[in-house]
């Protein structure tokens, strides 16, 4: 449908008509790109049909505006006014007339006398009028086009006041010759990475355009021009200034990072990409700045504590939180995630925190995490997004902006520690005599987790400084603390969160291997891991793979988990007696030390080698020589039949010769030395020979005494045979 005031454009022709009138089936126009329009009356089923047939589109109003009084100045509010006066006094009462170009000019020239105007100017008045919209600030006079703005002046004497002394030079005129150098100079010696001053670049201007070359003592050197022939510092800083160019020259001197993380710029925040609690959440990670002691030994420094945090980026309510001795990594992040679903009044009462669930409402999986490529890189992360339907949006390296939140945190906890507990670090560089700052480190990581911990619980409830609150928000007198926004977008919101079973959450975070099976057990890493419950059912047994896939953790060898068919539970397998060596351990030990192992192992095998290389030519050796001798020996007149034949014997012999060299002759042979008697402590003769009065003999005594002297001439008859 035609409207008035609309502009349309012709297709096929860079043409735009504006209509200012429409009346039944009747509408005028004017053309806004000519210098001056008088309005044209058509049908407006003509108009519409050239739009229907796509021959002209509407488009945008090319003079729509917001110009405030306070913009202008007095005149062109005086000329404005009085140009209005006259379109209200002769428009709408001769509307008619001054449509029909019959009666136009009449009407205008009516106007020219009685307004003591010339009608050309009556017709540029109303011209503008109609093509800038009929509007009163479309009567504004053009001042704007005045003037040479952002035209190159051609400059032919010098410029600006003279200098109080007359002795300084005034410099050269800056022509475009001297611009042209300027610009080169720049861009080889400010742009380039070079990080030269304007100082700097000024000299090396002048080294390269004002100066002669010359060589004195064999070695070249540049001589200034005389003054008057040389641009100034200050002509020079004020072309820079005009022709500046901030983002190339932020780029060219510090690097498209550091402009993307510190001068680009903001038109918008982190809010706006969150429509309610758990659209997003931010995850990052950061040393504490204060050294901790070991839990097992209170001497022993441990160096800087590593601190995960997970936030709602609609809220600010922290929703996750892990203080431990994982560098920027997955390890780290799982634990931190973890956190995240878990129960948190459980979770504090581990670190001597009582709260209630009102305190800290939070163990739901958000729709997007936002995270550093080094801490969501790996199985688990792939399980987030396939199992759990969790997006992972990873930043751009160097760009903790892009975190601003969870950044934002950071040294709000940091700073905090830093004023309060010992071992922190108070700055970056230490004197030399300044007391170390990492000897005087107290607390342990569960103490430091516990104040963070708090931290974080005051963090939940403190305001927000320009949190954009909402009109809705501020109507609800919410206040602008993390747990109030936390429960109103929960409320009020288009939820993105969702509760899962921690058992299920840590199933899918966790590294998976493949175990293979030998006999009962599984092994993995080359660690043996067995359960009953697999024993009872005969599940080895009814097994035909080799190998199977498990969940593990990285910090606990003691155990791992086998999944069901159904993918959804799991079965604990308990590492076996005959490992019980690698007992909480963690896994990277139990990899360095198969390694180890295996490279002890090479080193025996090469060893190995060697010797039995050794071995196998001194076999040789020897079988050459045996074979030298025996050839020697043998009697060729002898049959090999015989020889065969003559086996038994020849063995029997053998073995008579080596019997006697192989029987054990001792040394000396004592005859005179009384055997022992070893009494018998169950028998009851033995207990009444102990009983009966000394230097008397029983029966008993008497057996025994005559078996120890045919024992005795036994053996006296064995060593004369011997002789």
């Amino acid at each position: 449908m035609i409207s008035l005031n609309a502009v349309y454009q012709f297709v096929d022709e860079y043409d735009r008509i504006r209509i200012v009138y429409v009346d039944n089936d009747l509408c005028a126009y004017v053309h806004i790109n000519w210098k001056l329009s008088m309005p044209k009356v058509e049908r407006i089923s003509i108009i519409e049909e050239q739009y229907d047939n796509n021959h002209i589109v509407q488009v945008n109003d090319p003079y729509f505006g917001i110009k405030s009084d306070n913009d202008l100045s007095e005149i062109e509010v005086q000329k404005r006014d009085a140009a209005w006066q006259m379109i209200q006094k002769y428009w709408e009462s001769n509307k008619n007339d001054i449509l029909d170009k019959k009666t136009r000019m009449q009407i205008f020239e009516e106007i020219s006398q009685n307004e003591g105007i010339s009608l050309m100017t009556v017709r540029r008045t109303f011209s503008r009028f109609w093509q800038r919209g009929m509007t009163r600030n479309a009567l504004l006079p053009d001042y704007f086009k005045s003037g040479g703005k952002g035209k190159e002046k051609n400059i032919t004497e010098k410029m600006g006041a003279r200098r109080i002394h007359g002795n300084d030079s005034e410099g050269i005129i800056i022509t475009k010759e001297v611009k042209d150098q300027f610009e080169a100079s720049t861009e080889r010696y400010r742009r380039t990475g070079q990080k030269k001053s304007l100082r700097q670049v000024y000299r090396a201007i002048l080294a390269d355009y004002y100066s002669i070359t010359v060589k004195t003592n064999a070695e070249l050197g540049k001589i200034l021009l005389s003054d008057d022939s040389l641009p100034t510092y200050n002509q020079y800083y004020y072309w820079f200034k005009k022709n500046e160019n901030p983002t190339l020259d932020i780029k060219s001197q510090e690097g498209e990072k550091e402009y993307e993380l510190k001068h680009r710029p903001l038109q918008s925040n982190s809010t706006v990409e969150a429509p309610g609690p758990g659209f997003r959440f931010q995850i990052d990670s950061t040393p504490i700045d204060a050294h901790i002691v070991s839990e097992a030994d209170r001497n022993a420094v441990i160096g800087r504590p590593i601190l995960y945090i997970i936030i709602d980026v609609f809220s600010r309510m922290i929703t996750g939180v892990y203080i431990g001795l994982e560098a920027a990594s997955w390890n780290g992040a799982m634990m931190a995630l973890d956190s995240m679903v878990a129960d948190k009044v459980e979770l504090c009462r581990k670190y001597n925190v009582n709260i209630s669930h009102e305190d800290w409402p939070c163990l739901y999986v958000p729709k997007i995490i936002i995270a550093d490529r080094g801490e969501m890189k790996g199985h688990g992360v792939d399980n987030l997004i396939n199992n759990l339907h969790i997006e992972i949006e990873n930043t751009s390296p160097y760009r903790g902006d892009l975190k601003g939140i969870v950044e934002r945190y950071f040294r709000t906890v940091n700073e905090r520690i830093r004023s309060t507990i010992p071992g922190a670090i108070m700055k970056d560089f230490r004197k030399r005599g300044d007391p170390d700052y990492r000897l005087a480190a107290k607390l342990t990581l569960k103490e430091i987790s516990e104040i963070v911990i708090r931290c974080v619980l005051l963090h939940n409830i403190q305001d927000i400084e320009k949190y954009p609150l909402s009109s809705a928000m501020i109507r609800d007198d919410v206040l602008p603390t993390p747990i109030s926004l936390w429960n109103w977008g929960i409320a009020n919101k288009k939820g993105s969160l969702r509760i899962i079973d921690q058992h299920r959450f840590r199933m899918n975070i966790l590294p998976r291997g493949k175990a293979s099976i030998n006999r009962g057990a599984l092994i993995f890493n080359k660690r043996r891991y067995g359960a009953t419950k697999l024993l009872d059912e005969s599940f080895f047994q009814r097994l035909k793979l080799r190998s199977l896939e498990i969940v593990y953790d990285p910090r606990n060898v003691d155990n791992i988990f086998l999944l069901q068919g159904d993918r959804e539970s799991s079965i604990v397998l308990n590492l076996l007696d005959t490992d019980r060596d690698y007992k909480e351990m963690f896994w990277e030990d139990v990899i360095f030390i198969n390694k180890r192992s295996a490279m002890l192992h090479k080193t025996a095998k090469k060893s190995q080698l060697q010797q039995e290389i050794e071995l196998d030519q001194k076999i040789m050796k020897i079988s050459k020589e045996s074979t030298k001798n025996t050839n020697k020996e043998i009697d060729p007149t002898v049959s090999k039949r015989k020889r065969i034949e003559d086996i038994g014997p020849n063995r029997a012999e053998e073995k008579d010769r080596n019997r006697k060299k192989e029987a054990f002759m001792p040394e000396t042979i004592q005859n005179d030395l009384p055997a022992s008697i070893i009494p018998f402590p169950n028998d009851d003769s033995h207990n009444a020979l102990q009983n009966e009065p000394r230097g008397e003999t029983s029966d008993y005594n008497s057996r025994m005494m005559e078996k120890i002297r045919q024992r005795k001439e036994k053996l006296r008859n064995d060593e004369n045979d011997y002789e």
